[in-house]
């Protein structure tokens, strides 16, 4: 169940963005979904209540306002993803069979040693990294509802 300030018009309103209704629609959606989707899948879900040219552009407004992560998968489809405050860095495991895409951390640890990798290459290479992304693809257990 999402907080108050997990309403869309709270979020639009947080980011100063004007209150339209098919970002209330589009962000309702993403927040009810909650994982990673599929521009594809997200239309799908949206049933019609946005046009696709409407859709493009209040995801493009989402991004920025920098509450959007936009990615792609490894069958090439535009993949999404809200970014709230309270949402912590993480990274995604990405099925090859069904398609799904999951959302994982790892330790602070690991990211540490990440972090201090990054500083090497941005000195060797002279080249200023502003984000990064560990991406894991395979395939998922048995209990994947998605694939049976």
């Amino acid at each position: 169940m999402k907080n108050m300030t997990q309403e869309p018009r709270n979020i639009l309103s947080q980011h100063k963005v004007s209150i339209t209704n098919p970002r209330i629609i589009v962000l309702d959606t993403l927040l009810d979904f909650g994982n990673p989707i599929t521009v594809e899948e997200l239309q799908s879900k949206l049933k019609g209540k946005v046009a696709k040219s409407t859709l493009y552009r209040v995801l493009n407004d989402l991004k920025k306002i920098n509450i959007l992560n936009e990615f792609t998968s490894p069958d090439n489809a535009v993949v999404v993803e809200l970014i709230l405050e309270e949402d912590s860095h993480h990274h995604h495991l990405f099925c090859s069979d069904c398609g799904e895409v999951i959302d994982v951390e790892l330790s602070d640890e690991f990211e540490m040693m990440l972090v201090k990798e990054m500083e090497k290459v941005q000195k060797e290479l002279h080249f200023e990294i502003k984000d990064h992304r560990v991406e894991m693809f395979g395939l998922c257990t048995d209990e994947c509802s998605n694939c049976e």
